[in-house]
Order: structure tokens, then C-alpha cells, then sequence
């Protein structure tokens, strides 16, 4: 089977955060850039962050702008904003929550600065209630001194930004009551700076995921092979690159967008 056979089973859940109407032109961009992979998914929904000073123009422009092209869409606004990761989380568990709600089977879950093309149709996999890209930085590579043997066999620290998941065979995503606690702790912390894993070491989105699905038992699928992960490793150290989500790498069709720019450009797989 292909990927292309879990995404016309699934519906796409997109998560952002918008400051400005500037935010509003970006999004437009990747939504008509993802148009023909978006059209296969059964659905769309969007769950959104706003800069507090914007929310109220915000809100009723990004409805507007997704529902210009997918009228049936789920529009999923956070209530407040708690930042980077928490933050994040709230919005994954938004998205995760209506699918269990609404007796959604499958959620295939991007970000709107996540691009993909045709090629992500046809990647090559095995049946599973969990499909992924790896997480790996420069800088958990440099500390095994680059050794590569223990991201390769038994390895497994999901992407957060993108990956499908067997909703019905998962009790929940991300434990509430632990951002709850994860909140309080950075509201005790003078001038947080937003980085969170500084402050509650081994904090991150990947292992709340990878938690979730260890914890669900979930048969775990990749999409890439063990030749394309090792490919990606070397760039990585060769690039030093810290964001695990690899950002500005094309991954058979899937490409986390460094910056604005590289919406209209086009970059061959890693």
C-alpha cells in the first residue's frame, strides 16, 4: 500500500499560530501551494493560535480564508495562547479531541508552514496505526560524539509537525493535567523566555507523542526508509541542523518551510 491509501481515509489537521493579517497572506500561499494533496483528505480542520492584540481580526479572517476553499472545514480557535510547546500541545490535543468527538478514525496531522506534493502519495508503506517521520538534532547527535547506531535500530522520537494516527485505537494525545502542571511551572519563572526544555529538562512535543503512542501500544509505520533516515543524519551534521522537524529538508513530498520563501520554491527530496 501507499501513503496516498491512509490520507483518503483521514482527514487533515493543520494547527498555526497568526500575530499579524501578514500571517493571513503566508497561510493563503500555503494553502493553495498544498491544494492538491489537501482535496484527498475527507476533511480539514484548522486549529489556531492568535496574538492576543490581533484575535479579534484575526479569528473571522482565517474562517474566511480556509473556508474560501474547503466550505466544510472545522474551524478549532484556542482560547488563550500558551506560547511555544504548551502551547503547541493545546492545539495538537484540539485537533486530536474533535476527531475522537466526532468519530473520526483517522487524523493525519500538519502545521500551515508544513508543504506537501504529489511524491507524499506514493510513498511505500506497511499497514499501521502510526505513521512518521524521525526526529533527530545536530546537537543530539554531537553528544553521542556522532555515532550513528543509536538513532538507527530500536530508535523511535516521532516529528511532531507531521504524522497519522489511528484515532480510535488512542485513548488521548497529550495528558491535560501534565500542561496544567507545565504551566504553572513557567508561570513561577521570571522572564521566561518561552523555551521550556531549559527550564523542565527532557520537555518536548516529540516525547509527548512518542509517549502517546508507546503508551497505546500503536504499530508504527515510517515514512522513510532506514537508507533515507541515514541520508538525512549526514545532512543534518554536515548542515548542523537543530530543528528536529528538519526544517527546509524535502522528505518524500513533506517539507517543514524555513521561512516564507520557500513556499514558492521548489527543493528536491533530501
Amino acid at each position: 500500500m501507499t501513503f496516498g491509501d491512509v490520507i483518503r481515509r483521514s482527514v487533515y489537521g493543520t494547527t498555526g499560530y497568526l500575530e499579524d493579517e501578514q500571517d493571513l497572506e503566508v497561510l493563503e500561499r500555503t494553502i493553495v501551494r498544498n491544494l492538491p494533496i489537501l482535496r484527498c483528505f475527507r476533511q480539514v480542520i484548522v486549529a489556531t493560535n492568535y496574538g492576543e492584540a490581533n484575535r479579534s481580526a484575526l479569528a473571522p479572517g482565517n474562517t474566511s480564508l480556509w473556508r474560501r476553499y474547503f466550505p466544510d472545514c472545522a474551524i478549532l480557535d484556542s482560547p488563550f495562547n500558551r506560547g511555544h510547546s504548551i502551547g503547541t500541545s493545546d492545539l495538537d490535543n484540539l485537533l486530536f479531541d474533535h476527531c475522537k468527538a466526532n468519530a473520526i478514525p483517522w487524523l493525519c496531522k500538519g502545521s500551515n508552514d508544513v508543504l506537501l506534493d504529489e511524491r507524499v502519495l506514493d510513498i511505500p508503506v506497511s499497514e499501521g496505526q502510526f505513521y512518521f517521520l524521525q526526529a533527530v538534532s545536530y546537537n543530539a547527535l554531537r553528544q553521542q560524539d556522532f555515532d550513528l547506531s543509536p538513532f538507527t535500530t530500536g530508535f523511535f522520537f516521532p516529528q511532531t509537525t507531521f504524522y497519522a494516527i489511528d484515532v480510535q485505537a488512542t485513548d488521548y494525545l497529550v495528558d491535560k493535567d501534565f500542561l496544567e502542571r507545565s504551566w504553572r511551572i513557567v508561570n513561577r519563572i521570571p522572564d521566561y523566555n518561552g523555551r521550556i526544555w531549559e527550564h523542565v529538562p527532557g520537555w518536548s512535543c516529540e516525547h509527548l507523542l512518542r509517549q502517546c503512542v508507546l503508551r497505546n501500544r500503536l504499530t508504527r509505520a515510517p515514512l522513510m526508509t532506514d537508507e533515507q533516515f541515514l541520508q538525512v543524519l549526514q545532512i543534518v551534521i554536515d548542515q548542523q541542523i537543530e530543528d528536529c522537524s528538519f526544517k527546509g529538508l524535502s522528505i518524500n513530498g513533506i517539507r517543514h518551510a524555513q521561512a516564507p520563501r520557500d513556499i514558492d520554491s521548489v527543493v528536491a527530496d533530501a
